[in-house]
């Protein structure tokens, strides 16, 4: 679920840490739940009144929940539990170490094939470009990245879920 708060000028504003003051109004995270909520006036109805909607909202909150996640990969990468690279990842593979991976959207299909096996059991998320990726290694791409920190990764998993169905995967 993804939270909503109506700012004091009645603005909807998504919450994306989930900590804004105020009573929350949840949504399925899904662009048809929060075009339905907008149809049906949810917002207005939460808030007993005229709110403003910004007109782009499923896209600030997707965008919203994109950048927590890199900050999060950027993040993991500073407290050592980010291992990037084809061959850094192949080893944290080998390794057995690797508790979540991501792979630019981009990425061609036999370095995939190459990398991951299909009795791999961690989830192998694609939900950001090269670049996106490249930005949190210092790099200007990057196409394998792996989380090795349960923590960071359990967090992440549930986000980047929430960054999937936003974009109806």
């Amino acid at each position: 679920m993804i939270r909503f708060v109506i700012s004091p000028d009645r603005e909807v504003v998504f919450d994306v840490n989930e900590k804004l003051p105020g009573a929350g109004i949840w949504l399925y995270p899904t662009k048809v739940s929060l075009d339905a909520a907008i149809e049906k006036r949810i917002f207005y109805k939460a808030a007993k009144g005229t709110v403003k909607i910004p007109e782009n909202l499923s896209e600030m909150v997707l965008n919203s929940l994109k950048t927590k996640a890199l900050n999060l990969i950027s993040f993991a990468r500073k407290s050592g539990c980010l291992v990037f690279g084809f061959e850094g990842v192949k080893k944290a593979i080998e390794a057995q170490k690797v508790l979540i991976a991501f792979e630019a959207q981009d990425a061609a299909k036999n370095g995939h094939d190459k990398l991951y096996r299909s009795t791999d059991t961690f989830p192998i998320f694609n939900c950001f470009s090269r670049q996106e990726l490249g930005s949190v290694t210092g790099q200007d791409e990057q196409v394998h990245l792996v989380i090795t920190d349960e923590k960071m990764a359990s967090v992440l998993i549930q986000l980047i879920k929430k960054v999937n169905l936003l974009q109806g995967y």
